[in-house]
This record gives structure tokens, C-alpha cells and sequence, in this order.
């Protein structure tokens, strides 16, 4: 199944987990709302994208993406006819600019530079490959869609670009992103179509920005289980929602509100990045 083909697939998604997370009404707008509109990718989605082409799939990047021409000035008509011309010949393929395509070479050559990354994507197996089950407690179509993951199906790893790939920071991003939640719906649907458990989900972060460090983490099984009994909750409240067709956003009532812990002294303070509005 090609990857625009998985995402038009209606069944549930680690995606979709999140929006319901989020409230019923998000999902609702997202996935039911006759008149929705779907969001376009942003540019760090595009670039991310384009990073896992680029390191699991390479074969596919000249068919897939095409780098910008250097020097058009498109306000002149010369501009403006190459750049027709160079539209028409990119036939469809997402055109990076020459920044983002140097962006995209780096941080790739540094994921394959890693020992740990490169002997794990070096092993036998497939990127990119669509499983499906149905949940057993629920009834709903679900689908998880691994980045890579080994020929037997023991192995899952999850590619990530990252702003800061330390071990504490990327704790963070699990946290913020819901990766734990990935792992353990991942894990679910491989069991499913293998029938084993495989024996590890592994995250290579790489950073976005020079030097392009990358770390190589394993999800303890703490993580994994935690993950997954999220996903059920979410799962869960989406098999009520749509079987009482009600889509409610937060609270109806007025609720007490306190600074959040960090900010009290209660919890480590966040980076800049995490501050939003203070």
C-alpha cells in the first residue's frame, strides 16, 4: 500500500488516537466534518518526510522529490517560463528548495554515520509496510504504518527529527508527541499481523540542526505497556463517541485552573521551547 493510500484508509490510526486525546470534537473536525479541509504538511513535515525517504527508502527519492533551480528571478517573464518549464518536468515530485535538499543530505548522512542506526537499518528488512487488524474489544478497523521493521517482524524502528536528540530532551519529546503511545499502538498491530510480540521498538532522533547529532534509544517495556494502555483509552472513547454520535470538546463546566508545576517548583522547569505564553 502506497503511503497516500494509508492515510486515505479510514481506519484508526496513532493519528487519530491523538485528536481524540485531544477532545472528541478536534477528531470530529478533522475526520467527519463534511466541510473540513485537510491541513497542508508544514515545512518541518516536509523536511521530515523527505529525511526518511532519504535514509529508508532512496531508491524512491528521484521519483519523489526534485531540488529547486538556483538564480530564477520568477517576477521576470524569463523567470516565470523556466520556472513553468521546471514545474511541468518535476511532474507531480515535491520540490525542495537547494537549503532544505542539503538539510535533508545531512542529516541522513549522519543517521547512516551512527554505528547503532546504520547496523540496525543494515539488517534485512522492509521500511514503510501497512498492517491492519481489527481491535478486539471495540470492533474498529485500526493501522499502523512502522518506518522500518525487521523481516521477522521482531524489530520496529521509529525515525525522528528532532531539535535536541540528548536523552533528556528527547524524554521530552516523548512525553509532548506521545511517542510512547506510537510504540505501544505499533507494537499492537505488528503482533497482530506476525502473531508474536516483536521484541523491540527502538527511536533514532536525529537533530535538525548542525552537528546533526543523533541518538539511538530503545523503549523500556514500562514504556511500551503505558503507550498501549493509552491507546486503548483513547480507542475506547472513540468506539463511544461514534456509537452515541456525540462529539464533545472540554469541560461544559466551569473548572479550577492552577499554575502549571514547574512554574510552582514542583517538577523540572522546561526548556524555552515548552513555555507557551510565560
Amino acid at each position: 500500500m502506497e503511503n497516500a493510500d494509508y492515510h486515505a484508509h479510514p481506519a484508526i490510526s496513532k493519528s487519530h488516537l491523538d485528536l481524540i486525546s485531544r477532545s472528541p470534537l478536534h477528531y470530529w473536525a478533522r475526520y467527519l466534518d463534511p466541510k473540513r479541509v485537510i491541513p497542508e504538511p508544514t515545512p518541518a513535515m516536509r523536511i521530515g518526510s523527505a529525511v526518511h525517504t532519504h535514509v529508508l527508502e532512496l531508491d524512491k527519492w528521484d521519483t519523489e522529490y526534485t531540488v529547486a533551480p538556483d538564480g530564477l528571478d520568477r517576477r521576470t517573464k524569463a523567470g516565470k517560463e523556466a520556472w513553468a518549464a521546471f514545474e511541468a518536468e518535476a511532474n507531480g515530485r515535491t520540490v525542495l528548495s537547494r537549503e532544505d535538499a542539503d538539510l535533508v543530505m545531512h542529516m541522513g548522512r549522519a543517521v547512516l554515520g551512527h554505528p547503532a542506526a546504520a547496523m540496525l537499518l543494515g539488517i534485512n528488512g522492509e521500511a514503510e509496510t501497512t498492517h491492519m487488524w481489527t481491535d478486539a474489544t471495540t470492533g474498529l478497523q485500526c493501522k499502523c504504518r512502522p518506518d522500518w521493521i525487521s523481516e521477522d517482524g521482531g524489530i520496529l524502528v521509529d525515525l525522528k527529527t528532532t531539535e535536541d536528540s540528548s536523552p533528556r530532551e528527547f524524554q521530552r519529546s516523548i512525553a509532548k508527541w506521545r511517542y510512547h503511545v506510537q510504540a505501544g499502538w505499533y507494537m499492537a498491530g505488528v503482533e497482530a499481523a506476525y502473531g508474536t510480540r516483536p521484541s523491540g521498538f527502538i527511536f533514532i532522533a536525529v537533530e535538525k540542526k548542525p552537528p546533526f547529532a543523533v541518538g539511538v534509544y530503545a523503549a523500556d517495556e514500562e514504556m511500551i505497556n503505558r503507550g498501549y494502555e493509552i491507546a486503548m483509552r483513547d480507542l475506547q472513547k472513540l468506539a463511544e463517541c461514534m456509537a452515541a454520535n456525540s462529539w464533545p470538546s472540554y469541560s461544559h463546566r466551569i473548572e479550577p485552573i492552577s499554575l502549571p508545576a514547574w512554574m510552582t517548583g514542583k517538577a523540572d522547569a522546561p526548556t524555552p521551547d515548552q513555555i507557551e505564553g510565560f
